[in-house]
């Protein structure tokens, strides 16, 4: 039985106020950072246009899932894209192009009786080379244009509440890759939307490149390029079909997304001995993708591709250590803190040393919990990030099912070593990064950078596209909470690592939220 969600009121949306317990010093507009001190903030930020918590649960202390009666859409009819893109490239009249995600490629060989967890990039870019696509690029491309925009937003929020001259942007950000943890927020938690990044995921920044960019280099036009989607996750195809993602010509930016299992399953229609296949390279242009994006893949891995860039860009020097391991692993929810040098000429303009606090749930069961220790200011964060599956993206729902208790260890160890074998490791070091803002997007955050890589996040969920349909639905939104349905594979409990099986809802009892410690009121409160 799927539940449903109340559209907060306009009355609401402008009194929602969260009481963050804090170190630092209370103004009439928010809390500011004040630098001399550890950057120990949860602001109690005015968060315009978020519904206050007596709007978001009804009488009887229900959810507003539960609280509101909805009218069930039309069932729509599942659309077939692995024969739509199959379709594509026999017409041959359009430019094919495939990108794919991180975890794909440490997975996929599990198909194919290959370890769990070994990188079968070349053969992975041959399948795809070899059923037709005109192009293949690497989704880890976008993961280095994400933590370029992302970054400099959680820069530009950290300055804004550093300075007392600058309106205090909300704080704690939360990561937005995920669109399994966007749907729950738009349906369950509409009063965070303010904090989360309005950064566009990975293959939708591919998607929007290729349509906006890449087609005028190859002199095609937006309506002859099909951008397909190789990832390890279910709600991808969702996340492509919001009604926002389209360029100014209201063309999807991403067409279609192809799950692993379903990759797999057309080299063994076809008979191919995958594991033989010789090893193929990604095109060039969208071909080249840093460590940092490679990490995206596993639970931690935006958090420590975010801290490797913004460390760096706001410090003026490069961090230390490029492993993070206070984020890496496994458990459901990880913390840690890294300590900013003073830069007053940098983005953050701090004279003193910045701490910044942050945190890591993987599961939504655990990203449940760690919102209510944010909510009530037992927690203490500047940057969150949340996967919906247990151990991020390698425990995707389209990834191939496993009996092995270890399996996710070994596929979060895959994209470790990819990473360490990468030659460039800091998504501001590419080159394909360089030659999108030298040739497109002026710089990080830029207006032109804000009109194509990012998005915005409606309460109770966007309209969607019908990809079936000449023109796009503009319908206003349902309200449905997601069914009951499996969205994560579910494997084995494993003994070695924390939080590390479940599906999305089953992990909900998966670890308890660290971090709900009593922290010193602000002065004034």
């Amino acid at each position: 039985m799927s539940a449903k969600c109340t559209m907060p009121t306009s009355a609401a949306l402008n009194t929602r106020r969260f009481s963050f317990p804090s170190r630092l010093a209370s103004r009439s507009a928010g809390i500011y950072l004040r630098p001399a001190r550890r950057l120990a903030v949860h602001l109690r930020a005015d968060l315009s246009g978020a519904a206050p918590a007596s709007s978001i649960a009804s009488s009887n202390g229900a959810s507003p899932a539960k609280a509101a009666s909805v009218a069930s859409p039309a069932k729509k009819e599942k659309v077939d894209h692995v024969k739509w893109v199959l379709d594509e490239i026999a017409k041959g009249d359009k430019v094919v192009i495939a990108q794919t995600a991180p975890a794909v490629r440490v997975a996929i060989g599990e198909e194919f009786d290959l370890p769990a967890g070994t990188a079968t990039t070349g053969q992975m870019v041959a399948t795809l080379k070899k059923l037709g696509f005109d192009y293949v690029f690497d989704a880890l491309a976008g993961a280095d244009m994400t933590i370029m925009e992302e970054g400099t937003e959680l820069m530009d929020r950290l300055r804004s509440n550093l300075h007392p001259d600058e309106h205090p942007a909300p704080l704690p950000m939360f990561t937005s890759c995920c669109p399994g943890w966007v749907e729950m927020l738009e349906k369950s938690y509409p009063e965070l939307i303010p904090h989360v990044s309005s950064t566009k995921s990975p293959h939708m920044i591919v998607g929007s490149a290729i349509k906006n960019f890449f087609s005028k280099k190859i002199g095609r036009q937006p309506k002859d390029m099909v951008v397909v989607s190789i990832m390890p996750c279910l709600k991808k195809q969702g996340e492509a079909d919001r009604i926002m993602h389209q360029t100014a010509d209201g063309l999807r930016e991403v067409d279609h997304v192809i799950t692993t299992r379903e990759l797999a399953a057309l080299v063994k229609e076809r008979g191919w001995d995958y594991g033989n296949l010789p090893a193929e390279e990604f095109d060039e242009f969208l071909g080249i993708g840093t460590g940092a994006g490679a990490i995206f893949g596993t639970t931690g891995g935006v958090m420590e591709a975010a801290l490797r860039t913004v460390y760096d860009l706001a410090s003026g020097e490069q961090m230390p250590r490029l492993v993070f391991s206070e984020v890496r692993g496994l458990d459901g929810v990880k913390e840690a803190s890294v300590t900013i040098q003073p830069n007053p000429s940098g983005p953050l303009q701090n004279s003193e040393p910045v701490t910044l606090n942050v945190a890591v749930a993987n599961g939504l069961g655990n990203a449940k919990k760690l919102v209510k220790a944010v909510q009530e200011g037992t927690a203490n964060f500047h940057f969150v990030e949340v996967m919906a599956c247990p151990g991020g993206c390698i425990g995707g729902g389209g990834q191939p099912r496993s009996k092995d208790k270890e399996v996710l260890l070994k596929r979060q160890q895959g994209l470790y070593s990819v990473d360490e074998r990468k030659a460039i490791r800091r998504s501001y070091e590419s080159p394909v990064v360089k030659t999108l803002y030298n040739e497109w997007l002026v710089k990080p955050g830029s207006h032109e950078a804000h009109a194509t890589l990012h998005t915005y996040y409606e309460p109770c969920g966007p309209a969607s596209f019908d990809i079936t349909a000449p023109q796009p639905q503009v319908a206003a939104p349902q309200c449905l909470l997601p069914d009951d349905s499996q969205v994560c594979v579910v494997y084995p409990s494993s003994s070695s690592e924390g939080s590390s099986g479940g599906s999305a809802s089953e992990s909900e009892g998966n670890g308890a939220a660290k971090g709900q410690r009593q922290q010193p009121t602000a002065a004034g409160h």
